[in-house]
């Protein structure tokens, strides 16, 4: 790729970002059950990335076509593969360690997942007892030959496999779980143990001989499959072209299923003898078309998500093992306010930070509406929703109330496709309008338009914001949201929702930036326009990710120019800072704590002339032109200065951030200590406790 040095592979920038949160749970502040739900996260993001981003490196394997490089290293889908795989196996270690460490930390504190080897006879016999009748009943097991080749091995599922001897003849068996089998297996009481457990896959790979009776059992694995997972509508737009939403609703519960079916990316391993594991890895290798190097070797759980269910297994706050639970507020400008809609309607712009504000602020919003006689009509798009989600119930409530409500559900949000069809159904049902987007592309901005009309007057209430209106993430994510009654907003509000009920694309907004339209081209504009003040120039970007070639090559331009450039990337970033002559004027710094860091906060210039916007989208080239995106421009003075000290703070965090180097690497913040600045507890510490 020439000179471009200042580059990273994005699935490499992505690996580094994983062991960024390992490292969390190693952190000595991180509350002991806090680290193993790190833990956790980590193994769930790497699900995600081998069934996405590998599958999708696999696809292009297969095609053996020069033109599919990456943009930015010029690597080849097999140097990818090769680099992922080689990280991949020093995460596992430090994974492993970690795991087991952990796990100790919490065994002293009560909570103990206990080994086969270390029972007594006491539960021993308990276990064996537990098992023919709670989970022998349950299994399936199966000898491999001929007759009986390997079955469908489900995406993420755990199995047990089996190496058997009869007659001096080798034999392979597998043993398949039901999914009614508890994963967590709590074991009698003990003194001075307030909670013992075992993994069901343990149990059952221990008492194998029991479905094996007549053979001799060399060796005994946990093993588990992940699947390919990159398919979704825009695959295959032809099939779905021309159908009513009825059909389009079917057509994506197809997919989900076709997902399911899809080719294996990875083997992950454990539980066994060492000395047979090379002999049964060839033979998985060989059934699922694998190679070795997609075969990984774990001395932990394959699948760490029954963490998070151990939540409620014992006492975390009294043991002082997790983060103390938190109570978000309301906005003090709403607690003074009898009605958020007359408030904002007397040019007061309301700034939402969650998790310190409360949803209830957003959903206070949604009930004025249900109530307020001159509210005609409510737009909203829905990306990703709770399980339970209040917003629904409101929507509805609002058709009830004789409103218009149009609704802009993603069914195409991955993974969380199945949640969406069924809150699709519920919205038609109750008699809302629900469009599923523009075909080819993905609506993934956050915004809801209220629209009053008292006389001949019509009035707007815009809500805009970074996060999802999701009850759940809002007290985990940090996000940022307005409500304004701005009428330039509003129009270009209107102006975006008709663009995506006709299928069809506005070409001009006021203010709003809105992707695929002309977000890309505006905020290139914007950095170009500070690179022309050459070291007066300032640039702040917070965002998740930073992958979009034309955007990293006019801030490398604006940076060469002298601009200063501070850049917050939570994930994946493909721009090396530091390099000599090219990005010497850029720091890139990522923070990982308690709360997800998900607002995406643009910053340009500075004092009374700087733009300040928020954004639904990350500055990567599948937001800026596959998706529906907004990034909305602060105007009201008070809330720029609070979101220019929020970037400020971040900035200045010494203890869960991080500096990226020149050579990718994430490193803590170098020099003198004076003053300890975690920016999360900060700007969270006036949640307090429920």
């Amino acid at each position: 790729m020439g000179d471009d040095n200042y580059y990273i592979n994005r699935e490499l920038s992505f690996l580094k970002f994983n062991k960024r949160v390992l490292e969390e749970a190693d952190d000595n502040a991180t509350p002991i059950f806090e680290k193993f739900k790190f833990i956790s996260i980590f193994h769930s993001n790497l699900d995600e990335f081998y069934m996405i981003r590998v599958g999708s490196l696999y696809e292009k394997l297969l095609l053996k076509d020069d033109g599919l490089r990456d943009s930015k290293t010029g690597w080849t889908p097999e140097r990818q593969l090769k680099e992922i795989s080689r990280e991949v196996k020093n995460l596992y270690k430090e994974s492993n360690m970690l795991f087991w460490h952990v796990s100790g930390l919490l065994g002293e504190k009560g909570l103990n997942l206990c080994r086969f080897e270390d029972l007594g006879p006491n539960d021993r016999k308990w276990l064996k007892s537990y098992f023919k009748r709670e989970i022998l009943p349950l299994l399936s097991p199966q000898i491999m030959d001929t007759k009986h080749p390997l079955p469908h091995l489900a995406n993420r599922q755990i199995y047990i496999i089996l190496e058997l001897n009869h007659k001096k003849k080798t034999y392979y068996g597998i043993i398949s779980q039901n999914r009614h089998i508890s994963r967590i297996v709590e074991l009698p009481a003990v003194e001075g143990h307030e909670f013992r457990y075992m993994l069901s896959e343990d149990i059952i790979r221990n008492y194998a001989k029991e479905l094996f009776k007549k053979f001799k059992i060399l060796s005994k694995f946990s093993i588990r499959v992940t699947r390919n997972a990159d398919i979704n509508a825009e695959d295959s737009p032809d099939e779905y072209e021309g159908l009513d939403d009825a059909g389009f609703r079917n057509y994506m519960s197809e997919i989900l299923k076709k997902r399911s079916k899809l080719a294996p990316v990875r083997l992950e391993m454990g539980g066994g003898s060492k000395s047979r594991v090379s002999l049964v890895k060839k033979y998985l290798c060989e059934k699922l078309n694998i190679s070795e190097d997609q075969a990984f070797d774990l001395n932990a759980p394959l699948d760490m998500s029954f963490i998070f269910g151990l939540q409620d297994r014992t006492d975390l706050a009294r043991n002082k093992l997790a983060y103390v639970k938190i109570n978000p507020i309301i906005p003090v400008i709403m607690d003074t306010s009898k009605s958020i809609i007359k408030l904002v309607e007397n040019k007061r712009d309301i700034l939402l930070h969650y998790p310190k504000h409360s949803i209830k602020s957003y959903l206070k919003l949604l009930e004025e509406a249900v109530g307020s006689p001159d509210v005609v009509s409510v737009k909203i798009t829905l990306y990703r929703l709770s399980e339970n989600s209040q917003i629904i119930d409101y929507l509805c409530r609002l058709v009830e109330a004789g409103k218009h409500v149009t609704a802009v559900v993603e069914l195409n949000a991955r993974f969380d496709e199945e949640n969406n069809i069924n809150w699709s159904k519920r919205l038609e049902e109750s008699g809302c309008q629900v469009i599923y987007g523009v075909e080819g592309y993905k609506v993934h901005s956050k915004i809801t338009l209220i629209t009053k009309k008292r006389g001949d007057v019509i009035n707007y209430i815009t809500h805009l914001a970074t996060g999802n209106y999701n009850e759940k993430t809002a007290k985990l994510y940090t996000d940022v949201g307005i409500i304004t009654s701005d009428k330039n907003i509003g129009g270009d509000a209107l102006n975006f929702f008709n663009s995506l009920t006709t299928s069809s694309s506005a070409d001009e907004y006021s203010c709003l930036l809105v992707a695929p339209v002309q977000f890309k081209s505006k905020i290139i504009e914007f950095i170009n326009e500070e690179a022309e003040k050459g070291g007066a120039g300032r640039i702040r970007l917070k965002m998740n990710s930073l992958e979009d070639r034309e955007i990293i090559e006019a801030l490398v331009s604006a940076s060469q120019r002298g601009v200063r450039i501070d850049l917050i990337v939570r994930g994946i970033c493909c721009l090396l800072p530091g390099v000599v002559g090219k990005t010497e004027n850029i720091r890139i710094t990522n923070i990982v704590g308690r709360f997800l860091e998900h607002s995406r906060i643009f910053l340009f210039g500075e004092g009374s002339k700087s733009r300040i916007y928020i954004s639904s989208a990350d500055l990567m080239t599948r937001n800026t032109t596959k998706r529906f995106e907004i990034a909305v421009p602060i105007f009201d003075k008070n809330i720029k200065k609070e979101l220019e000290d929020i970037f400020d703070l971040y900035s200045r965090d010494n203890v869960k951030s991080r500096e990226i180097k020149p050579n990718g690497h994430y490193e803590r913040i170098s020099g003198v200590v004076t003053e300890r600045i975690n920016a999360q507890e900060i700007l969270f510490e006036t949640i307090g406790e429920t």
